[in-house]
């Protein structure tokens, strides 16, 4: 079955360290992704559970178990969005690769095959433009320069 996924992906200024740094240490994402967010990441390594929350309310936290930790290259989470969809398993990639005296960095999700066909397109949808804003606001990071959203 085909993988379907939501891709966002920004050129930045920036280099791999950096933006590596920024995709995995949770004060620099508390900063840039779903800003009302926090991340807690106790110990970045495979197997290792991580977990993700409305810095108001962290009753609807998310847990999600690290899969890939490819150092500058690879970051990646296995997560179920919510218990009343307990077949849906999402996995979240930041790639990154040097490009131009900077640094190309894509979010990747998959797994929405699994959702029901008349729910599909809005999970797309919602998901597609958060992780618009969520680029925008890590080149915005690491560019030092206000966050757009």
């Amino acid at each position: 079955m085909e993988k379907i996924a939501v891709e966002r992906s920004i050129w930045i200024n920036a280099s791999l360290e950096q933006a590596w740094g920024a995709v995995t240490e949770p004060e620099q994402l508390n900063r840039w992704y779903a800003t009302d967010y926090h991340w807690d990441i106790p110990r970045l390594k495979t197997g290792r559970n991580v977990r993700f929350y409305n810095k108001h309310d962290d009753s609807d936290a998310q847990v999600a178990r690290i899969e890939v930790v490819d150092p500058l290259r690879e970051f990646t989470l296995r997560w179920k969005p919510h218990p009343q969809y307990p077949v849906v398993s999402l996995v979240t990639s930041f790639l990154l690769e040097a490009e131009s005296a900077g640094t190309r960095v894509t979010i990747r999700e998959s797994g929405y095959e699994a959702v029901a066909d008349d729910e599909r397109q809005q999970w797309l949808d919602a998901t597609g433009g958060g992780y618009t804003m969520s680029m925008e606001n890590l080149k915005a990071h690491l560019e030092e320069k206000p966050l757009p959203y």
